[in-house]
């Protein structure tokens, strides 16, 4: 059954065509992941929707007395209550109900004339309260508080002194509770830790209403939605399947309209060659048929490609074999350790990533790494011939008093103009853009900034906090693929678990209580080794390999924080990775188009050198864990 229905949708803002003639239907219980550039008007499409604003032409046909639920940019809290005691606001018609309950219970004591009256009464709503749940609000929203991380110690902070993501966070609480028909969510991840994103998408995956939710998340829109729409140069387009889906069906398309243009091309230059060769000869009006034939012909519209962004990142040296060594590194908080005896090391070509929940030392370790904060204990060590690139989530690392031009220029002062210029064309900066200061940019801008001068840099170790945060899909996946190409060394804080399963090949999985684990293999396998060791029995099977006899805590500690990944199993999946790794290469240089670009060629050849010597250094590895030599 249908919800709504968009038919012929306008809507512009000055001279900029949001959408044009856009129809949309969403049906009862149906998940629907609304994508597309930054700016492109997304969030409008959700206002309209929601009757927050109006179009300028068409209409939205709602099913009569649909409730849909929306968060206003400025969530309305109220300042002087509790997160509990606003939380419980979503259920204030319930509230009310088991107040009338309450009250009713009462007058049974006290009444006498109209007794059986108020029994029935008292019955009637009695029955609606167990119907609707009404004696669990207090269960759901401890649940829900939780989930979108809020621990029981914070659930008596008055709101006035939360930050914006936690007032955001908070009213996802209240939105989630209500249980609209129609839930519209506007980047709900975003302020949202990989704990606290992997329960919402459990939680909406069992919603039983509709969704239709604005993500830059590929894995959360895979997880939960099974229709995509599409917007791009005012037109909404919808697809069928979740983005893994539409991304097939976007190429299949593409693909199609492309060969019938190609085809369309070839037949009027054929028409156009006999109307050349014969409109002044024996076949004059074969010709001239021919010629009214291709001025009533329908040409198939050429795609407008949108403007993307061009990224390579090229070391200008190798640099030595071994890059990073961290030793025994500790730090702590007041409220305890944050990693206690970390111990790890990253040889030229890693990929590491880190994940784990928000507070527990990820970007900090990132920031003793770049001598930014200083450890408690142990130390860190940066490899010869080493040249290091950092991403800093908050782009704190731009001097925002600078233009863009002169940004650059702090990386490579001999650069001319007309190449800085073009450089920069590539990054969607050009003529005037590029004397903007920085801190008129919006963040995306400045994340576009920061991408070029760490391309500028030719750095051959990448040090990145959350590089994915201020773009949009189209710019993710050219990052991936220019990160793919990097033939340097990669350590990437990410909660985006899409760009971690196709970068990284180790993940370093840092927890609450100050242990770090680690795992060989991208997100996908490090989520199935997690799933795997909280299997009922998987710790009771993990106590009996470990020796018996007591250790010292301390001891303990280090022993679980070194992680030198040196294991059978380990070294087995490493070599199993490299391998994999290796065929990709191989594949890429044995297709004949490689060859049209003599600079990709060599580096996939040094590529390939490299992957064959760490193959060597891991079947030796192994060879000494088997005892073979």
């Amino acid at each position: 059954m249908s919800l709504l229905r968009g038919e012929n949708i306008s809507k512009f803002y000055r001279d900029k065509v949001i959408i044009e003639k856009g129809s949309f239907q969403v049906n009862e219980g149906e998940k629907i992941g609304l994508i597309g550039a930054n700016g492109v008007g997304k969030t409008t499409i959700l206002e309209i929707i929601s009757g927050q604003i109006q179009p300028e032409e068409g209409k939205i046909n709602r099913k009569r007395g649909l409730e849909i639920g929306h968060l206003a940019q400025e969530p309305n809290l109220a300042r002087e209550k509790t997160i509990y005691q606003e939380g419980m606001e979503a259920f204030h018609e319930i509230l009310l109900l088991r107040e009338k309950a309450h009250n009713l219970s009462e007058m049974m004591g006290k009444e006498k004339n109209n007794l059986a009256q108020v029994i029935e009464e008292y019955g009637r709503v009695e029955e609606e309260l167990e119907n609707i749940g009404g004696y669990d609000c207090e269960v759901q929203l401890r649940t829900v508080l939780n989930g979108l991380g809020f621990k029981k110690n914070d659930f008596q902070k008055r709101v006035e002194s939360l930050s914006g993501g936690e007032k955001t966070r908070l009213a996802y609480v209240r939105l989630l509770l209500r249980k609209p028909d129609l839930l519209l969510l506007d980047e709900p991840t975003n302020n949202l830790d990989m704990e606290a994103t992997e329960w919402l998408e459990n939680y909406l995956i069992a919603h039983r209403q509709s969704i239709l939710l604005i993500s830059h998340d590929r894995y959360f829109l895979d997880r939960i939605v099974e229709r995509i729409w599409e917007m791009e140069r005012g037109k909404l387009r919808c697809y069928r399947g979740n983005y893994t889906q539409y991304l097939r069906q976007k190429e299949e398309e593409t693909t199609r309209r492309e060969n019938k243009d190609r085809l369309q091309q070839k037949e009027i230059i054929r028409h156009e060659e006999f109307i050349r060769r014969n409109i002044a000869g024996q076949k004059t009006k074969q010709a001239q048929s021919r010629r009214k034939m291709l001025q009533k012909m329908e040409i198939i519209p050429r795609a407008n490609k949108e403007k993307r962004i061009t990224i390579k990142f090229s070391p200008q040296l190798r640099g030595g074999n071994e890059v990073l060594e961290i030793r025994s590194l500790s730090k702590s908080l007041k409220a305890g350790f944050l990693f206690d005896n970390l111990s790890f090391k990253l040889e030229r070509g890693d990929r590491l990533g880190i994940v784990g929940p928000n507070g527990t030392g990820k970007t900090t370790l990132l920031r003793i790494i770049m001598g930014e904060d200083k450890p408690d204990h142990g130390e860190t060590r940066i490899g010869e011939g080493v040249k290091l690139g950092y991403y800093d989530q908050h782009l704190a690392e731009l001097n925002h008093e600078n233009s863009i031009m002169e940004e650059m220029r702090s990386i490579d002062s001999k650069l001319k103009d007309g190449k800085l210029r073009s450089f920069l064309g590539g990054f969607l900066f050009s003529g005037e853009d590029t004397f903007v200061s920085i801190k008129d940019l919006s963040g995306g801008e400045q994340a576009r900034v920061l991408l070029a001068k760490l391309m500028l840099a030719k750095v051959n170790f990448l040090i990145l906090d959350e590089p994915t945060n201020h773009l949009d899909i189209p710019s993710r996946r050219i990052l991936e693929e220019a990160l793919c190409d990097y033939d340097g060394t990669i350590l990437v804080v990410s909660h985006d678990r899409y760009f971690l399963d196709r970068i990284v090949t180790r993940i370093l999985c840092f927890g609450r209580d100050g242990r770090v684990k680690a795992y060989w293999g991208n997100y996908s396998y490090f989520l199935k080794k997690r799933k795997e060791e909280t299997k009922p029995g998987a710790m009771e099977k993990q106590k009996k390999k470990e020796k018996p006899g007591k250790r010292k805590g301390d001891k303990k500690r280090a022993r679980e924080n070194t992680v030198s990944l040196d294991s059978l199993a380990d070294i087995e999946a490493k070599i199993t990775l490299l391998e994999k790794e290796r065929e990709e290469t191989t594949r890429k240089l044995g297709d004949s188009a490689t060859y049209r670009y003599p600079d990709k060629v060599n580096e996939l050849t040094r590529k390939y050198q490299d992957l064959s010597r760490r193959l060597d250094l891991a079947y030796k590895e192994w060879e000494k864990k088997e005892g073979l030599s």
